[in-house]
């Protein structure tokens, strides 16, 4: 008890720290090890910190100048938050902590990693966003170091644990590049007043997580609180850690840098072991001759221009974009042919093209956030860098790096007098926005027409970046005329096509690459498949890129002041914005789809807004008048009413997916009404409701979203009943033996009641003709109980008629009180009936034909206690679903 209260008396006068520990067993999966790991390579040893919290990606929102593209294998890789969580272990400290805990050894990929210090871009909710990603061919992935496998899973116990066992650790303690020779330190430290949102991530006494409702933190029992979260990213030549303290409503970020000091530095891809070592850092010429770009920087010292470029000798850093000599020598050829000079070095020794690629400062294009401007030394031009993380088991870089979408091919090389990176190609001056560019186009005038109608042009003309895939003049006469004529007009759902060929987002032909599937997400929310074949044995040039497996790139990364251009040679559909005559075209419902477009409504229908279309299939159609007339005599179809009520009587509204089906009549455009139906065809779950019909025609297909509507297949054209019970039987000669019974009844009244909603079983006069020839046909003693057996109060269709077996028995209630079973063999079975005729739709129900009569049993008395006993002679079922146990 002594020693219990020494505890409680040193507890009050230690100041309590939560670090929030993360249970992830698994972040190998999505953060794929570098190539160096291999199976049991020795652990490094330094301090060990909780891993930083992941959180699923959601391509969907956030805000696209923000984003950062990526590409990887797999599920998208998960971006790391700094937000307080629910799962926390307390750790004690005797003061206000500062010191940083890193987390190098987290098996980040090597490469560009956001550094807590810039936190990546969030939507409203946290969520950082990657606009696409890719999935490779190849799945070699290397398989994790179980020991770093254990740490990363319980990351509490530390590195000092695998290493204190003497001859049974994992290996050799090794020191990180950082905390080697040749390493400069930089320290900065913020402080500000916590903000409403920051105040909600508190934690609360003992660690409980809580919703913050001021910016002060409440003591706990046991000293003074505050909550820090650690996190580290390490780069090549880089270590950032960043650490977030917020106590009692003060934010304090303190953020660490480690790199390698002038003039030293470390290759790409080293293990994180390889200290920072001396490199030879030679003239800015001789730099760019050894990256194999030194034709750009001679043309500009001929033209006078390398001085300027070079910040004239004032001593600030300055960062080249120097092309290569390949794409230099093109562009100087290029020129000469357009411009028909003979110096075509003159031409090129324009003063805008050389200081176009020239940035002041030092920029290391792995701390550039993606979608990054960089102001030039040329007025009113700008660089646009975009970055797309690749794949690791595709052998390649971490990254791939674009400026103004040219792809930067070698960067991050320091010289004498700049920071100097390579491009596959001439940066041009950018004067002009996306709609400027469609604008001036020839073949883009549809395009340009369309996006006006629409007002989807305002898009093209904003500062946010924006890719468009841009079809020509020439994809527009591919379509089909219903989809053309509601594009060029700018009508219904032209918009959500235009949506299906943009992106948020600057995405450069770059980020594609051969024998991985590139997938990018369009404003609609749906994916893009970016696929770049291989490339041919003689082929030259660039491989073509397909979207969709279905319109080809022709022209690429065409640049904007505000994102880029692609054209294509196809329009790209989507189902949620075709209109309906296209989409029942390409779900292969012609018929009824012929039907339309030959009576001359079909414009009609395509302008239909919030409606529900059932529509006959080809198979449900093929034998019916219309059919037949559409074949033979089509101008009888034209304008034809009798055609039009019967295409309206499949149209109701207003748009109804089947997860909003009910049991109900709903009018149809045509004036009438359909009843729908819902059934379960699952034996032992009967409330399960998987099986829909209207009017008795099933649902085969379901849910093709057009424009606001939705279409749903049926397997039977829809007719207006034009009778009720009474008058279907009174139209049947074959009927009349029973009329005759329904008429001693008196029963008619029910029967032309069309408020009711029933089921009538109907036995044919040869059935009554046969009993009488066997002997056994002599009159009911009682009339109205043999014909109230053959009523049920509910709509049944055959549809909802299931095989069924002991015992999961199911039975339907006649108004009688009667339970008749009902199952299936060959054909639907009511009681010892089958039926011969199903689904005669009438205004107050539904009729079936049967081949016998059903005789009313006497009611059995009721049992104290249920029965064990199969359902045999005597057996009458309790209920609409009767268990046997």
């Amino acid at each position: 008890m002594l020693r219990l209260w020494a505890c409680l008396l040193l507890l009050g006068s230690i100041q309590i720290q939560a670090v929030p520990f993360y249970g992830d067993f698994m972040p190998h999966l999505t953060h794929p090890l570098p190539a160096h790991r291999n199976l049991f390579a020795p652990l490094p040893y330094a301090p060990f910190a909780p891993l930083a919290p992941l959180e699923p990606q959601d391509p969907m929102h956030a805000q696209a100048s923000q984003r950062m593209a990526s590409v990887w294998s797999g599920p998208a890789p998960l971006a790391p938050q700094l937000h307080s969580s629910s799962h926390l272990l307390p750790l004690f400290s005797s003061g206000y902590d500062t010191e940083f805990v890193p987390l190098e050894h987290q098996q980040q990929p090597q490469g560009r990693q956001e550094t807590a210090a810039t936190v990546p871009a969030q939507t409203p909710n946290g969520v950082e966003q990657k606009p696409f990603n890719v999935d490779t061919i190849t799945t070699d992935v290397n398989s994790p170091n179980p020991a770093i496998f254990f740490q990363q899973s319980f990351p509490f116990f530390g590195n000092e644990f695998f290493n204190s066992f003497g001859g049974f650790g994992f290996g050799a303690a090794q020191e990180p590049w950082w905390k080697g020779p040749n390493v400069c330190t930089e320290k900065e430290e913020d402080e500000t007043v916590a903000t409403e949102t920051e105040a909600e991530e508190t934690v609360d006494t003992f660690g409980q997580e809580r919703d913050g409702v001021t910016n002060v933190v409440r003591s706990p029992l046991f000293g003074q609180f505050q909550f820090s979260v650690n996190s580290c990213a390490e780069k090549p030549n880089k270590h950032v850690c960043t650490k977030i303290v917020n106590q009692n409503g003060k934010k304090k970020t303190l953020t660490l840098t480690r790199q390698c000091c002038y003039g030293y530095g470390r290759p790409r891809n080293a293990d994180f072991t390889t200290p920072c070592e001396k490199i030879d850092i030679k003239d800015v010429e001789a730099t760019a001759s050894d990256m194999g770009a030194k034709q750009f920087l001679e043309s500009a010292r001929t033209a006078g221009e390398l001085a300027d470029m070079l910040g004239a000798g004032s001593g600030k850093k300055v960062t080249l974009f120097v092309p290569n000599d390949a794409a230099f020598m093109e562009y100087r050829g290029h020129h000469q042919q357009e411009n028909n000079v003979e110096d075509a070095k003159a031409e090129a020794s324009k003063p805008s093209i050389y200081k176009l690629h020239a940035v002041l400062g030092e920029v290391q294009l792995e701390d550039v956030p993606n979608e990054k401007l960089l102001q030039t030394e040329l007025p009113d031009q700008k660089i646009r860098i975009n970055s797309y993380q690749l794949p690791a088991a595709l052998g390649l870089e971490p990254y791939r790096f674009a400026a103004n979408c040219v792809p930067i091919e070698k960067h991050d090389k320091l010289s004498e007098q700049a920071l100097v990176h390579t491009l596959g190609g001439v940066l041009k001056p950018l004067t002009k926005n996306l709609m400027d560019i469609i604008r001036e186009r020839a073949d883009m005038s549809i395009m340009r027409t369309v996006l006006e109608k629409t007002n989807l042009s305002a898009m093209l003309e904003d500062d946010k970046p924006v890719t468009i895939f841009v079809p020509t003049d020439a994809a527009f006469d591919k379509l089909e005329p219903h989809l053309r004529r509601a594009l060029k007009e700018g009508r219904g759902c032209a918009s959500n096509i235009l949506k299906n060929h943009l992106l948020d987002l600057t995405f450069c032909s770059l980020a594609t690459v051969p024998g991985a599937k590139t997938t990018a997400y369009n404003l609609l929310g749906e994916p893009l498949l970016l696929n770049r074949t291989h490339r041919a044995a003689n082929q030259t040039g660039p491989t073509p890129i397909y979207i969709n497996n279905l319109a080809k790139i022709i022209d690429a990364d065409i640049m904007g002041t505000n994102g880029v251009l692609h054209v294509i040679d196809t329009i790209l559909p989507t189902e949620s914005a075709l209109p309906m005559t296209s989409l029942m075209s390409q779900k292969n419902l012609t018929i009824f789809q012929r039907l339309l477009e030959a009576s001359g409504y079909d414009d009609q229908f395509d302008d239909l807004d919030n409606v529900t279309i059932f529509a006959p299939t080809d198979k449900a159609l093929q034998n019916t008048e219309w059919a037949r007339m559409l074949k033979e005599q089509p101008e009888l179809l034209n304008h034809n009413l009798d055609l039009l009520e019967f295409l309206n009587y499949h149209v109701v509204k207003p748009m109804i997916k089947t997860c909003d089906l009910s049991e109900k009549s709903l009018p149809t455009v045509a004036g009438s009404s359909v009843r729908l139906n819902l059934y379960s065809t699952h034996a032992l779950f009967s409330d399960v409701m998987n099986r829909a019909t209207v009017n008795c025609a099933r649902l085969v297909h379901f849910d093709d979203e057009s424009c606001g509507s939705v279409l749903h297949q049926v397997d039977r054209a829809l007719t207006p009943p034009k009778n009720n019970m009474l008058k279907l039987l009174e139209a049947n000669p074959n009927y009349s033996k029973f009329l005759e019974l329904v008429r001693k009844a008196n029963l008619t009244q029910l029967l032309s009641n069309d408020s009711r909603s029933l089921t009538l079983l109907v036995p044919k006069n040869d059935v009554f003709e046969e009993l009488n020839e066997s002997g056994e046909g002599s009159k009911p003693a009682d009339p109205m109980a043999l014909v109230k057996t053959h009523i049920v109060e509910d709509v049944v269709c055959c549809a909802g008629i299931i095989p069924t077996n002991w015992p999961f028995v199911r039975s339907i209630e006649s108004i009688s009180g009667q339970h008749l079973r009902i199952t299936r063999d060959r054909r639907p079975k009511i009681e010892n009936a089958g039926v011969t005729k199903c689904d005669v739709v009438a205004t107050n129900g539904i009729l079936h034909e049967i081949n016998d009569i059903i005789v009313p049993r006497p009611q059995r008395q009721q049992q104290q206690r249920p029965q064990l006993i199969p359902p045999g002679a005597g057996y009458q079922p309790q209920g609409d679903f009767d268990v046997f146990f």
